[in-house]
């Protein structure tokens, strides 16, 4: 099977944008006025456009403020955005050659220590090859990792705005996606152990259905360590007053919760499950006039 080379068009660019900039809108407060003299504002014109006509943003005074729509489709990006920290980021350093996960160890570093390991040359990015394998757009995984990283937001000296417009990054993106490894690129042959003279072929749906197997299999570990640690943290700051028996949620500050989080990711130890949030429409398509 030939290697796909993906491409962006403007259009797409612009969708991703989008509902980056009506993230900064709805969680930030940020405003933007419907006639700018802010020279970063004005390179959002065709953005905040492109959020208008699809009624993602409505004319309040002077100035531009997310619609209800607009608060609900930045949850659906939250969402997304949780399960690509949660689901997705775990295959950004694999060891091909043992099966091996970087983060198998997450839990055994400080932050520093985690990042040198990180810096080992024997793993494989294979977020792009997941995506792909599981019908997914790998473009928007890579710039999930770009939101993740800050990539557009401190770009120039903290100018967000032309962080999210620069060709630049768009093409990083695009230069990342086309030379990772896609899964027409992981099958390999091996001898057959209970006999030497004969070869097996390994297929690169079967390195994938084991990758993920076995991907789902540590994340929800992680998941599930995770709680615990929270839970010991919230046994030491209860006070010896507090009677209460009360249910607890994780929250996070774009509101979007999960009740019980090792439960919600559990459908992923299948290698082939894709969770329904990212199958909704999400970024903006309409043309701007």
């Amino acid at each position: 099977m030939t290697k796909h080379t993906y491409t962006l068009t403007e259009a797409q660019r612009r969708g991703f944008a989008s509902i980056f900039v009506l993230d900064k809108m709805v969680r930030k407060g940020r405003r933007f006025a419907v006639a700018p003299t802010d020279p970063d504002e004005m390179a959002l014109r065709d953005v905040l456009q492109t959020l208008f006509n699809e009624h993602l943003i409505e004319i309040q005074g002077a100035d531009y403020v997310p619609t209800e729509a607009g608060k609900a489709r930045v949850r659906t990006f939250r969402q997304r955005y949780e399960e690509y920290l949660t689901v997705y980021d775990i295959y950004c350093a694999v060891d091909l050659a043992t099966g091996e996960f970087a983060f198998e160890r997450y839990y055994d570093f400080d932050d520093a220590g985690w990042r040198l390991y990180l810096q080992q040359e024997r793993w494989e990015d294979l977020r792009v090859a997941v995506a792909i394998y599981k019908k997914l757009d790998p473009v928007e995984i890579v710039f999930m990792s770009f939101v993740m990283e800050g990539r557009f937001d401190d770009y120039a000296d903290g100018k967000w705005e032309l962080g999210i417009l620069s060709g630049e990054l768009w093409d990083e993106i695009l230069a990342i996606v086309n030379s990772n490894l896609h899964p027409c690129e992981l099958g390999y042959t091996t001898t057959d152990p209970n006999d030497p003279s004969r070869t097996l072929e390994v297929t690169p749906d079967d390195v994938m259905q084991d990758l993920l197997t076995r991907g789902g299999q540590i994340m929800l570990e992680l998941v599930r360590r995770g709680q615990e640690i929270e839970a010991e943290q919230r046994a030491l700051e209860a006070t010896p007053a507090a009677t209460t028996t009360t249910t607890t949620e994780t929250v996070y500050d774009y509101d979007f919760v999960i009740t019980n989080p090792y439960v919600y990711y559990t459908p992923y130890l299948s290698p082939y499950y894709v969770s329904p949030v990212w199958t909704v429409p999400l970024y903006p398509t309409v043309v701007v006039f």
